[in-house]
């Protein structure tokens, strides 16, 4: 096995995730202004290129702190799937650019089903708001920073099926979901230097 790769984390911002999905925590992004029954009261945006279908669902999702090293990344090709913190917890996505996204939207098959380690990157999450994933973007779940951390994620009830079905060795392949082993496939992991973060 080669060397581990170290991913010194990045502050999440809507400039930063470009190409890997949107920040959700600030109101920004576009006003439906037509809903007003409430006037000024009320204001409605839509964030992000949020989409799936039909199949979409609701998970309360609980992660305790954990090692900090990337021994999974999964990629959906059917919903922009999204995790939001609850209680303001600080967090770590590890995200990677999608490799077989064309730009139609499309799968380009012929393309690697792994991240890209140069496109790999440890974003962090103060716990004001949370993500919005693109579609076809590599990732591993939350790392969170306190001991128990609950999230919001929005799936497809397939994912959940998919990531029922483990095969022998640990991954996972299904219609909405593709999860590698990153030490099996790429010869070594990722881990994040947290050292720096300061976190109550």
């Amino acid at each position: 096995m080669n060397a581990n790769r170290t991913l010194k984390p990045v502050v999440a911002t809507p400039e930063s995730l470009k190409g890997y999905g949107w920040l959700i925590g600030e109101p920004d992004g576009k006003v439906r202004d037509k809903i007003d029954f409430y006037g000024k009261e009320v204001q409605v945006l839509q964030p992000a290129d949020f989409h799936g279908n039909d199949d979409l669902c609701l998970n309360l999702v609980t992660f305790t702190r954990r090692d900090f090293g990337v021994r999974w990344m999964e990629v959906h090709t059917k919903h922009t799937q999204t995790f939001i913190p609850l209680k303001s917890h600080p967090f770590i996505m590890v995200l990677g650019k999608p490799t077989r996204l064309r730009p139609d939207g499309t799968q380009d098959m012929s393309k690697p089903d792994l991240p890209n380690p140069d496109d790999v990157t440890a974003f962090l999450f103060d716990g004001s708001g949370g993500i919005v994933m693109d579609v076809g973007v590599w990732h591993e779940v939350p790392f969170p920073f306190e001991a128990r951390t609950n999230f919001v994620c929005i799936c497809t009830n397939e994912t959940n099926v998919n990531l029922e079905a483990q095969g022998p060795d640990g991954e996972c392949l299904g219609g909405d979901l593709n999860k590698k082993n990153i030490a099996k496939n790429l010869g070594y992991t990722f881990e994040i230097d947290v050292t720096d973060i300061q976190h109550t």
